[in-house]
């Protein structure tokens, strides 16, 4: 009867590492057998396409990657640094004026991490409106996000305007998207300050959007251990219905949406109220050959012949 010797894991992986140690050096013994001269590691490696970096090999354009993002973040990093000096010298008369200089003509894509923090904690109006422009004159992809948030989900409605009114200067076509994908959102409040933008930039493009926006339905949690009498509610963005039986109680709320109706008005010249089958009707009319009869069109969105 034989006995098998069992290993524990670790002399295995020992066992592993002495293997391959081996078999390098047979390779590289190999090269010398043959009459070429013995490779380095390094030159073996090299002819790999791998370069020693940071401890560990690398291809060229991985290490390029990987210094890049270094950058990156120590530019964004003296950003934060330098606007914060910056807003100090603000709040000193002898330096004001050439602190605000400096705000406004920062260009670099870097600065906009920097900027959109500062912009969130910032309590004076003036200084946040020198943010916003310091932020339209980045030409970058994440400039305009920064302004587009903004222009939804800021407090303050002085900074909402402002902000659009630089995505206006810059092409609507850049917010336009991420405004009207707010539209469907769960949030009445978030509803119709996107679309209250969307009027701002008059974006005749998103009048179908709106239309859909015109009304909302909601999940409403009321009674949720609240005193008799009084009501409590959550919107969530899934549909419902109303929830019998004892504590909370889930029914739908149809919630209509003001500035979605005044956006309309705005970009249409048109006023079919909270009619939503006759703002559809106007809206193919618009998209219709000259023969199209929209008074027919009410009766089939309503469902008529």
């Amino acid at each position: 009867m034989r006995l098998r010797s069992r290993r524990p894991p670790a002399l295995w992986a020992d066992c592993l590492a002495v293997w391959a140690m081996a078999l390098g050096t047979a390779v590289l013994a190999h090269d010398a057998a043959g009459g070429e001269p013995r490779k380095s590691q390094q030159e073996w490696m090299a002819e790999r396409g791998l370069v020693r970096s940071n401890g560990a090999w690398r291809t060229v354009q991985e290490i390029e990657l990987i210094e890049r993002g270094a950058r990156a973040t120590l530019a964004q990093k003296e950003w934060v640094v330098r606007l914060e000096r910056l807003r100090k010298k603000l709040d000193v008369p002898a330096q004001a004026d050439r602190a605000t200089e400096e705000i406004r003509e920062i260009a670099d894509p870097f600065a906009v991490p920097a900027l959109a923090k500062a912009l969130s904690h910032e309590g004076a109006w003036r200084v946040r409106s020198l943010y916003i422009e310091a932020l339209s004159r980045i030409r970058s992809g994440d400039a305009a996000t920064v302004l587009i948030a903004v222009a939804i989900d800021h407090p303050d409605p002085e900074t909402r305007i402002a902000a659009t009114e630089r995505l206006l200067a810059r092409g609507p076509h850049v917010a336009v998207p991420s405004l009207v994908a707010a539209l469907s959102g769960a949030d009445n409040a978030r509803i119709n300050r996107a679309a209250e933008a969307l009027g701002r930039l008059g974006a005749s493009s998103a009048v179908g959007p709106l239309i859909n926006a015109l009304q909302t339905e909601h999940t409403a949690v009321v009674g949720d251990g609240t005193p008799e009498g009084s009501t409590s509610a959550t919107f969530t963005p899934s549909g419902g219905g109303l929830s019998m039986g004892g504590g909370a109680k889930r029914v739908t709320v149809v919630a209509k949406n003001d500035r979605v109706l005044e956006s309309l008005v705005t970009l249409t010249g048109a006023n079919f109220e909270w009619n939503a089958a006759a703002w559809r009707a106007w809206l193919a009319n618009r998209d219709s050959p000259a023969d199209f009869d929209p008074r027919r069109s009410v009766k089939k969105l309503d469902g008529g012949f």
